[in-house]
């Protein structure tokens, strides 16, 4: 039998060719891993999640001013002497009190005027039967007695004021033995001796939005807080919506009343109006997924889309607790990226992470 020779050279070509290939296959394992590792590392990774409607409460919060029921600035209707004030500010009164009385001089030569021209209307009405007197003289008479009777009248009611609503008396500007002139008086602006506000119930002004114009309605429930009593929430129904809507401010004003039993809200007060509007259904968001564009009011979000982050300018609602209302620019079923959107900018290809 026939021994084959092995050759050297040609084992030492194989074991070298293999070496390389092995050598090259690691090296390129090597690189797509690293590769892949850059790549991973390069997509900065978010978390989502899915946008849907949700049924809340519809409640609008707005601020609002106390302002009386009713008011009135009560003065003498002729300028006369003021004899007596029986009120002073902070005085609670009832509707028909008497607040003030007058000089009585102009009262008693008007009551003696109108007893004269009575008596001489009647002596010629008794001459005009017999002839004695003409029809033209007394026409004339019976003209001057009813102007009297008139002005009578006229100051019978300015002589003694009294008050022509519930309330409590909030400013009095003449002091007993003044004269009053009928000019305007105080910061009110308008003649008077005093000034009467009706508190109980009062009514809180509100101006609301023109989107809301549809659906406010009178009897709709409000609650209402003020800075001085923050433990405390008053109760109101809408009273009455003012029709025309302010083109400047794009909002209408809208009247609240309060029964403000324990007389604790007062005029002047500044208020936050909440309006139950019923249920509706709307985009509900964490806040934290809301950014604000620096130097505007701009919102946005980012959204995730095919692994790319996509910039959303969005129009943001109420606020409860921690989430914001969308009214627009959002819609449902999309990829929300709620963590790892801070530092994002518009079409970044990401990684999502569980």
């Amino acid at each position: 039998m026939k021994t084959k020779k092995i050759n050297i050279k040609n084992i030492y070509s194989l074991l070298k060719t293999t070496a390389l290939v092995i050598t090259l296959l690691t090296a390129y394992g090597c690189s797509s891993e690293q590769a892949e590792q850059e790549e991973q590392t390069e997509k900065p990774p978010v978390r989502v999640e899915q946008t849907e409607l949700e049924t809340m409460d519809h409640l609008a919060r707005f601020t609002g001013t106390v302002q009386p029921w009713e008011e009135a600035h009560v003065g003498s209707g002729a300028a006369m002497k003021i004899d007596q004030i029986f009120v002073d500010v902070d005085d609670y009164v009832q509707k028909g009190q008497l607040l003030a009385k007058m000089d009585e001089t102009q009262l008693y030569q008007a009551k003696v005027r109108v007893n004269t021209l009575k008596n001489e209307l009647e002596r010629l009405d008794t001459l005009r039967q017999v002839g004695a007197a003409t029809e033209q003289n007394y026409e004339q008479v019976k003209s001057e007695y009813e102007i009297a009777k008139s002005n009578l009248e006229n100051l019978s009611e300015n002589t003694e004021i009294q008050s022509p609503l519930t309330g409590v008396i909030t400013g009095r500007y003449f002091s007993e033995g003044e004269i009053f002139s009928m000019s305007p008086a105080g910061e009110i602006g308008k003649p008077a001796i005093v000034s009467v506000l009706q508190i109980q119930p009062i009514k809180v002004m509100v101006n609301v939005s023109e989107r809301y114009f549809p659906v406010i309605e009178r009897g709709m429930q409000a609650s209402i807080t003020a800075d001085m009593y923050p433990d405390k929430i008053f109760t109101g129904q809408v009273y009455k919506a003012h029709p025309m809507i302010d083109r400047a401010s794009g909002t209408f004003k809208t009247e609240i009343r309060v029964d403000n039993e324990d007389k604790a809200l007062r005029p002047g007060m500044y208020t936050r109006v909440n309006l139950n509007f019923g249920e509706k259904e709307t985009l509900i968001v964490p806040s934290q997924t809301v950014l604000r564009q620096s130097g505007s009011n701009e919102r946005y979000v980012f959204v995730e889309k095919d692994g790319i982050a996509i910039r959303k300018t969005v129009e943001i609602g109420e606020r409860f607790d921690d989430d914001l209302e969308i009214i627009s620019g959002l819609s449902p079923d999309e990829n929300l990226i709620v963590s790892g959107q801070h530092n994002l900018i518009h079409q970044q290809e990401v990684r999502v992470v569980e």
